[in-house]
């Protein structure tokens, strides 16, 4: 009877000791993720079964769990053995919109490639991406055939962030927008407060709101703002297929979650059989 109760606890014992380390795996190092959709074909294709690098810009964490409650979702990184680069591919949060406020969706991790960093200024002239004057960031093969296209945009693909009447920035021709680094401080005048108001507001976690072209934090109006947080610009490598920083603008340090680093595996998502070409491919 002692060797069988021994016999367990080792069992137990190993069991348990197996779900820590994969719990500390899944926490401080990799995670794992499914792409159902094609925006960033060829890269990634639907169906691939990708892993994430946590430590190359830090594991983040949630500082608590107030937000299960509805409140806003601190975070917290820790060190990383390096940081972003333009043309990395990302998993990050995607944002929503709740009350009107701008926040972290949880449950919900969209893949892309990186483009501009906290402190570029990024342009889309005549469809192509230039980042401090400089081109080559993205599908430069997309971004050839946007060049090119004259033929008709299906309803919500050619207008772009911020949507307003005073920028009109479509997916050919964008910018310049200044991509905020944390410390920065930029003047807010009545042109570019369209531009800033949504970062401002999830920075603040404050009522944002604009008056005659100006804006205003409560009852007080800002005429300039040093930003807390990095922001970074997005894409998709299919350019008419992928809902990114064109769209919903650039997105917070916070939310993302760490560098695609390669496709584990992969299964055609109509016949369910497995693409072996796809195993183990670098994600570049």
């Amino acid at each position: 009877m002692k060797k069988i109760i021994k016999s367990i606890f080792q069992y137990v014992g190993a069991i348990l000791l197996a779900i820590v380390i994969a719990a500390l795996l899944r926490f401080f190092i990799v995670d794992f993720y499914s792409i159902p959709s094609d925006s960033m074909y060829p890269t990634i294709e639907p169906g691939d079964f990708i892993v994430v690098n946590k430590m190359y810009m830090g594991a983040r964490f949630y500082k608590n769990f107030d937000f299960l409650d509805g409140a806003h979702p601190e975070t917290v990184r820790v060190p990383g053995f390096s940081s972003l680069k333009r043309n990395d591919v990302i998993v990050f949060n995607f944002p929503t919109h709740t009350n009107g406020r701008w926040d972290m969706d949880l449950g919900t991790f969209y893949v892309k490639r990186c483009i501009a960093l906290p402190g570029d200024t990024l342009s889309i002239i005549a469809g192509i991406n230039h980042i401090n004057g400089k081109t080559g960031y993205g599908n430069m093969e997309e971004q050839q055939r946007l060049h090119h296209y004259r033929g008709e945009y299906a309803p919500g693909i050619y207008n772009a962030f911020p949507f307003d009447y005073w920028h009109r920035w479509n997916i050919q021709n964008f910018g310049p927008l200044y991509l905020p680094a944390a410390g920065t401080s930029i003047t807010i005048d009545t042109l570019n407060f369209s531009l800033y108001r949504h970062l401002i507001a999830y920075e603040t976690q404050a009522p944002v709101h604009s008056q005659d072209r100006q804006l205003y934090i409560r009852d007080s109006l800002i005429r300039e703002y040093t930003f807390q947080k990095n922001w970074y610009f997005v894409a998709g490598d299919q350019i008419f297929n992928s809902r990114d920083s064109r769209y919903i603008g650039p997105i917070p340090e916070d939310f993302i979650v760490g560098k695609a680093s390669f496709v584990l595996t992969s299964k055609d998502p109509h016949t369910k059989k497995y693409v072996w070409r796809r195993f183990f491919k670098k994600i570049k």
